[in-house]
C-alpha cells in the first residue's frame, strides 16, 4: 500500500532495529573472540578477575534478554552463550595460575565471591515471580505499577542492563589499570558493543532507557581504557 511504502521511506538505518541490533550482536561476538584470543594468545596473568566475573553474569542475562526482547535476537543470545564459555575458561586459566603460584588464599575468596553470587542468583529467580506477584496484588500504588512495569526490576529487562552497570563500574575502578595488563581485543569489542547498544536500546520493545544510559557510560569507560592501550603500544 501507499502507506506502507512511505513508511518504508521513513525508515533508515538510524531508525533501523534489525541493523542496530545485527551491529551490537556483532561487537557482542567480538567480545567472545576476544576472550578466546586472549585464551590462545595472553598469559592467564593478565585475566581481570573482577571483569571475569562481571562478565559472565552479563552474558548469562543478555543471552535471557536477547531472546525475550521484541524484535528477537537470536545472534545477539547465541554471542552471549558462547561468551559465558570463553569467560568460564577465563576463570579457571586465572584460578589455576593463582594456584600455581601459591595465592591459595585468593583462589579461596575468589569461590566464595562466586558462590555467593550464584545463591544470591537462584534465590531471585526462584522467588522473584511469588513476590513480584504478592506487591502487584496489594494495590499499593506506584509501588505496585513499578512491580508489574513489562521493564521492572522483576523482569530480565531490568537486570540485564544493571548487570552492563557492573561493567562499566569494573572499568571505573581500574581506571589506572596498568596498560600491559589492558587487553586491546576485549576492550575494543567492550567500546563497539556501548556504541551500538546506546542506540538499539532506543528501538526495541519495551523502550530500555536504562540498558541506553549504561552503554553511553560502558563506551566511556572502555574508550579511556582503549585509548590509554593504544596510546602506550603504537603511539609512544
Amino acid at each position: 500500500t501507499t502507506a506502507a511504502k512511505e513508511e518504508a521511506k521513513k525508515t533508515t538505518w538510524w531508525n533501523n532495529t534489525a541493523w542496530w541490533g545485527t551491529a551490537g550482536a556483532m561487537a557482542g561476538w567480538g567480545m567472545s573472540g576476544a576472550a578466546i584470543y586472549d585464551a590462545l594468545e595472553s598469559s592467564p596473568e593478565l585475566i581481570s578477575l573482577n571483569m571475569t566475573g562481571v562478565l559472565l553474569v552479563y552474558s548469562s542475562l543478555f543471552a535471557r534478554w536477547a531472546f525475550v526482547v521484541k524484535p528477537q535476537n537470536l545472534l545477539l543470545a547465541g554471542c552471549h552463550i558462547t561468551n559465558v564459555g570463553a569467560q568460564m575458561n577465563q576463570l579457571r586459566r586465572a584460578v589455576e595460575y593463582k594456584k600455581e603460584n601459591g595465592k591459595d588464599d585468593e583462589v579461596d575468596d575468589i569461590m566464595k565471591k562466586a558462590g555467593a553470587t550464584a545463591a544470591a542468583g537462584a534465590a531471585c529467580v526462584l522467588g522473584g515471580p511469588m513476590v513480584q506477584s504478592a506487591l502487584v496484588n496489594a494495590n499499593l500504588g506506584f509501588v505496585s505499577s513499578i512491580a508489574a512495569a513489562e521493564a521492572g526490576p522483576f523482569t530480565v529487562h531490568f537486570w540485564a542492563p544493571m548487570s552492563k552497570w557492573m561493567i562499566s563500574g569494573a572499568s571505573f575502578m581500574e581506571l589506572d589499570r596498568p596498560t600491559e595488563k589492558i587487553s586491546l581485543a576485549q576492550y575494543t569489542a567492550l567500546t563497539m558493543t556501548g556504541f551500538f547498544f546506546s542506540r538499539y536500546a532506543l528501538l526495541v520493545a519495551p523502550i530500555n532507557y536504562t540498558l541506553c544510559s549504561v552503554n553511553i557510560a560502558l563506551f566511556g569507560s572502555s574508550a579511556w581504557h582503549l585509548g590509554r592501550k593504544i596510546k602506550a603500544d603504537f603511539l609512544s
